[in-house]
């Protein structure tokens, strides 16, 4: 069974920007524009894990736990 972000991902991923006190451009990547990142986290966009493989990294987080709130090992990035 595939796991797909739900519609709380951009909430996660902007909830935890915050707590890091980082902007959208600071967590940007060359694949992962500002503007995505803003647009995920508006809910109008659903990322790819490839994306937030990249934002998980950036927010000292996991993919799974961006995508689904699950916070144990994920099978997508290992930690």
């Amino acid at each position: 069974m595939e796991t797909k972000p739900d519609r709380k991902t951009g909430k996660r991923i902007s909830d935890r920007r915050h707590e890091l006190g980082l902007t959208q451009r600071e967590i940007a990547t060359k694949s992962v524009s500002y503007a995505y990142v803003s647009r995920i986290e508006a809910g109008t966009r659903s990322p790819s894990w490839a994306a937030l493989l990249e934002l998980a990294e950036k927010l000292d987080s996991t993919a799974l736990y961006l995508a689904t709130g699950r916070d144990h090992d994920c099978p997508v990035c290992g930690r």
